[in-house]
């Protein structure tokens, strides 16, 4: 039986075209990954990333924000959300910084639509390693046979599938909704 609904937040929850426009720079897609990873592990600030990206790729800081906080939500995913925290718990699991899940979700209710928002900046551990999804695990109270877990990347949820969680491989919403659907 599930109890858990775990969602990625780049790419899933929220778009992630403007950064797949950055890593999409010739010559910077291995660079940007190396400080997406040092930003996500809280290794670097969110401000010493933006400035070493600005750096790299000839744009301003002030632009790469801009670009970054115009990013759209996903609204009909979060109002599925919504629904189903009614029934289960939910989580957020994100290589992220806190600084970019802040700003990209300060209008948004959370608590009304998630159990955990569990940032990768704040713990020093990102995915695909093992024990970020385990932490998820324990703060939602389920075993991996009882999580869903869903994510864009096939790195991520080829590693959550190895702990024995559900996965989704989220290309669309439509997509996910029927596979999340026959798990439920």
């Amino acid at each position: 039986m599930i109890k858990a609904v775990i969602f990625d937040f780049f790419g899933v929850i929220c778009s992630d075209e403007y950064w797949n426009s950055i890593k999409s720079i010739e010559g910077s897609t291995e660079e940007f990954l190396n400080l997406s990873d040092e930003v996500s592990s809280g290794k670097i600030s969110w401000h010493d990333f933006i400035k070493q990206i600005a750096a790299r790729t000839g744009k301003s800081e002030r632009e790469l924000i801009e670009g970054y906080a115009a990013q759209k939500l996903n609204l009909e995913l979060l109002a599925f959300i919504q629904k189903i925290h009614e029934r289960y718990k939910t989580a957020i699991l994100t290589n992220a910084s806190a600084e970019t899940i802040g700003l990209l979700t300060k209008d948004l209710p959370l608590e009304k639509m998630f159990n955990e928002v569990i940032v990768s900046s704040d713990l020093g551990m990102i995915k695909p390693d093992p024990r970020f999804y385990q932490v998820a695990l324990a703060r939602l109270s389920a075993q991996p046979h009882e999580a869903v877990f869903i994510d864009d990347s096939t790195k991520y949820i080829y590693a959550a599938k190895e702990l024995g969680i559900n996965v989704v491989l989220y290309n669309n919403f439509g997509q996910m909704k029927a596979e999340l659907a026959r798990l439920l």
